[in-house]
């Protein structure tokens, strides 16, 4: 049986297939499921996951707007990262004081993933 359980949700297919794959090659035994909204996200048993990772810029409800969610409705206590393309001077900070547990920037650098996932879990 798999160890963890990773939720990632991206509206972008490619993001979500690239680090689908690179999530499958660094942690096999690990169970990834991904999404492309965040109104997909809050259909889930959220509290079945031991790990999220969001990206920010979504339609209709971004990953800051889904990260409130996450804690404040759905009592969800476990690690949720970001994940954004969002790199100029200052967005890892925003990110860090709106509450994520961490960032990931895109292009993900598998390493950096690997890194970070592992601090957590």
């Amino acid at each position: 049986m798999p160890s963890h359980k990773i939720l990632f949700v991206d509206d972008n297919e490619l993001n979500r297939m690239v680090l689908e794959d690179m999530l499958e090659i660094l942690f096999e035994d690990f169970i990834i499921e991904t999404y492309e909204s965040a109104d997909e996200v809050l259909e889930q048993d959220i509290q079945s996951y031991d790990l999220i990772l969001s990206d920010i810029d979504m339609p209709r409800i971004s990953g800051f707007e889904l990260y409130t969610i996450l804690r404040d409705e759905h009592n969800y206590t476990k690690p949720i990262i970001a994940v954004t393309a969002l790199a100029v001077a200052g967005d890892k900070e925003k990110m860090l004081m709106h509450g994520f547990d961490d960032y990931i920037s895109k292009p993900i650098d598998i390493n950096n993933l690997e890194q970070t996932i592992q601090k957590y879990i």
